[in-house]
């Protein structure tokens, strides 16, 4: 489908060509799931639903799982492996899980200290399969950066728990406020599981005397957001989370904005004095 899939094409589609499975992002499957007359539309042809690259909230499983009768099976894989090698499996879903390894393919948590994660510690994952890529063309510098000794550094922090894996952020994504260390991804999440939210990105904000807070820009399910709208969200995420971890900013936007993929552009959302 050319440019940004809407729902309304999305459904249009499967209603024409009747496929029996199905690839999206969790962005996708969300605005599926909250499209208007979403329950009219024909979907019974779908057998499998596949999702990737980022988190699939507990909400919109249910949803997609109310619509067609089963829930999208998440999978984690990368453009350097150029396969999946974390998946969950039809019967043996762990929601809020990126899966199980897949066979053929090594996973390794390396805590910052350089040593082995336990089951249930934090580390970032490194992978080892037959299909990794061996360099980067022409960069040496990332390729020194990224493939360490046969294993690809993701990047990627996660915990395992019964050899399944749950993703707990970018290492390179933590923003410090007010002296404590936040991850952004867990404050998303909060937000999202509001039921006034359609989706939302929380990024680091750089104010005039250069201390460092949360800024979310929000999308709503309905209406424009206010600041009685504003107030309910962070007195949610108060309430959930440990109280620094509140968005300090709160802007309402009608949509945000998109790269190619469908993910959310983050670097989009900038402004001139915010940091990463």
């Amino acid at each position: 489908m050319p440019g940004q899939p809407r729902a309304e094409a999305v459904f249009d589609v499967i209603e024409t060509y009747r496929p029996t499975v199905f690839f999206g992002l969790p962005t996708l499957y969300t605005a599926l799931c909250r499209s208007a007359g979403v329950e009219r539309r024909d979907l019974s042809s779908l057998r499998q639903s596949m999702s990737a690259a980022e988190i699939l909230s507990e909400d919109v499983y249910n949803g997609w799982k109310a619509l067609t009768g089963h829930g999208p099976t998440e999978g984690l894989g990368s453009t350097e492996m150029l396969h999946v090698y974390l998946s969950n499996r039809l019967g043996e879903h762990r929601l809020g899980s990126a899966g199980a390894r897949v066979p053929g393919y090594e996973i390794r948590l390396e805590t910052p200290e350089g040593r082995p994660a336990v089951p249930g510690e934090e580390g970032v994952m490194l992978v080892r399969g037959h299909s990794s890529a061996p360099f980067y063309w022409n960069r040496p510098d990332k390729t020194r950066e990224t493939m360490r000794g046969g294993w690809l550094y993701t990047g990627d922090r996660f915990i395992e728990r019964d050899g399944f894996y749950y993703f707990q952020g970018r290492a390179d994504e933590l923003i410090k406020v007010s002296g404590q260390w936040v991850w952004p991804l867990e404050v998303e999440r909060c937000l999202n599981d509001h039921p006034d939210v359609h989706e939302c990105a929380v990024l680091a904000h750089e104010l005039p005397d250069r201390r460092v807070t949360l800024r979310a820009v929000v999308q709503l399910r309905s209406g424009s957001g206010d600041d009685e709208e504003r107030a309910r969200l962070q007195a949610h995420v108060k309430s959930v989370l440990q109280p620094y971890k509140y968005p300090r900013i709160v802007e309402f936007v009608n949509a945000l904005p998109k790269t190619g993929t469908g993910k959310i552009d983050r670097q989009a959302l900038m402004l001139p004095r915010q940091v990463a």
